[in-house]
């Protein structure tokens, strides 16, 4: 009788546009032939489209959405030793209906190094910027330490995406995304000089290269897995036999390269940097 009447709730009582969900208001689930539908106490319903509840901490048996979900503070993982306790492990990016989206496309100008931890797109003023991949809003407002406005993305392999230097946020924390929806407009807030975005994509806190995973050209993944390993973070995390230089006032690519035996060209191949890059005193770059 109460499966009938709930079959009646969905043919005549939808009701759509539900952006998260209150588990504990949950009645059940049912099939029908356009796909799952989630019944409510209050005699509501709405189709499941492959979109997972958001569980309470207590609900949460893989503890991704509660363990270390903090939405004031930009990197929620803390600890130094943080990027050791990382094991080597195959993250699964897309599968069962999940996609990708690119952010935004335009020209890339700034790549992933030692010290710039994702990648820099240029886009204009008020350009959409939408969520790479399904997930829950943990961080989204004003950032003072530089990224701006700013938006974190937690997804559903542990992996977040920053989307930085927005002018406007479109979406507010603990609010449940899908790949490809509309999270901020592009801007310049924050430590930018013109607007672009800042992306990155990180596992744990610790920043992975894009690249690795993105064919940026084409707009699409390069694999549906990505292998987390310690080769795949920044050099200095794990390569004991770097070496670095710290750069001096009036130091150019040539003299550093001389004074190391190394060619110009190799310090920007392993720096991912141009010849003509302006060098800035205080900071390091890798010459070994």
């Amino acid at each position: 009788m109460r499966y009938f009447f709930f079959l009646c709730c969905i043919l005549f009582f939808p009701l759509f546009g539900l952006s998260q969900r209150n588990v504990s208001v949950v009645v059940d689930t049912v099939e029908t032939a356009n796909g799952p539908v989630i019944l409510y106490k209050n005699y509501t319903w709405e189709y499941l489209e492959n979109e997972p509840v958001l569980m309470s901490q207590e609900e949460d048996s893989t503890g991704l959405f509660s363990h270390e979900w903090i939405n004031n503070q930009v990197f929620a993982y803390l600890g130094a030793s943080k990027r050791d306790s990382i094991k080597d492990t195959l993250l699964t990016l897309v599968n069962n209906g999940r996609h990708f989206a690119l952010p935004v496309y335009g020209r890339l100008f700034r790549g992933f190094t030692y010290n710039h931890k994702g990648l820099d797109i240029f886009l204009c003023r008020g350009d959409s910027v939408r969520s790479a991949f399904d997930g829950v809003v943990r961080y989204a407002k004003y950032n003072r330490g530089g990224f701006g406005n700013l938006v974190v993305i937690r997804h559903y392999n542990g992996v977040e995406t920053y989307y930085a230097h927005l002018s406007k946020l479109k979406v507010t924390v603990n609010q449940i995304v899908r790949c490809g929806d509309l999270i901020g407009l592009g801007g310049s807030t924050g430590r930018s000089r013109s607007p672009h975005l800042h992306f990155e994509i990180r596992y744990k806190d610790v920043p992975l290269d894009p690249l690795k995973m993105i064919d940026f050209d084409n707009k699409k993944l390069i694999s549906s897995t990505i292998p987390i390993t310690k080769n795949i973070f920044y050099p200095s995390d794990y390569d004991g036999k770097a070496v670095y230089y710290k750069i001096k006032s009036g130091d150019t690519l040539g003299r550093i390269a001389k004074k190391y035996h190394v060619s110009v060209k190799e310090l920007c191949s392993i720096n991912k940097m141009k010849s003509s890059t302006h060098l800035r005193a205080g900071k390091s770059i890798r010459v070994k």
